[in-house]
């Protein structure tokens, strides 16, 4: 698998995120906050991991950014009714 280091790359970003939110189960705000930085990173890694392939197309990227947006909505949404 030659993309072994972008993926690896990726699990410890969303790990050390998860472990955040996590951490921060007292504050939804923090919570929230991490929420959208997740989301923002993983938008700048698929970029980054699709330019640097040479197989970037914008509809890829509105890919990304769609499943971000969904994600984030969906946590924010379920943060803020507990």
């Amino acid at each position: 698998m030659k993309d072994f280091k972008h993926y690896l790359a990726l699990a410890s970003i969303l790990s050390v995120g998860f472990g955040l939110f996590w951490i921060f189960n007292y504050n939804r705000n923090y919570q929230a906050y991490i929420t959208i930085g997740l989301g923002v990173v993983y938008i700048a890694w698929g970029t980054v991991h699709h330019l640097l392939k040479k197989e970037f197309y914008w509809h890829i990227f509105i890919e990304y950014l769609s499943v971000a947006t969904i994600g984030c909505v969906i946590v924010i949404y379920l943060l803020s009714r507990t």
